[in-house]
């Protein structure tokens, strides 16, 4: 089984989610040791549950795919759907709002992420 192209962009996604993880512990007290907290915790948390809740199934689907024979296809997903990560990251950190006019950086990772997982559960199925 070669998965060298889903090894890339897993080691690149563990990066990110270590980087989150070291993010959402530096910004925890006394008071917030256990569980999401509150403010700019809560958005660290978030971003953090959130990347770890998306990113195995994709990675899964990826490699399956992968070892299908679909190497060109997994690697535009990955580069998508890390692009994808990052837009959500940013737009929960560093903007206000909830919508797509609000906050699109939020909106356009959380959806382009959906639709990119769908289309790798299609490509997986047919």
């Amino acid at each position: 089984m070669d998965i060298e192209r889903t090894m890339l962009w897993a080691g690149l996604l563990a990066l990110l989610f270590i980087y989150l993880a070291f993010q959402t512990a530096m910004a925890r007290d006394e008071n917030s040791s256990v569980g999401e907290g509150t403010g700019e915790l809560l958005k660290k948390s978030r971003v953090l549950g959130n990347l770890a809740e998306h990113a195995p199934l994709m990675l899964i689907m990826m490699m399956m795919l992968e070892n299908d024979g679909s190497e060109g296809f997994v690697t535009l997903l990955g580069l998508l759907f890390f692009l994808c990560r990052l837009a959500h990251v940013y737009g929960i950190l560093y903007q206000d709002g909830f919508g797509p006019k609000e906050n699109p950086a939020r909106a356009g990772g959380a959806i382009g992420s959906w639709a990119l997982m769908g289309l790798a559960a299609l490509a997986c199925i047919f």
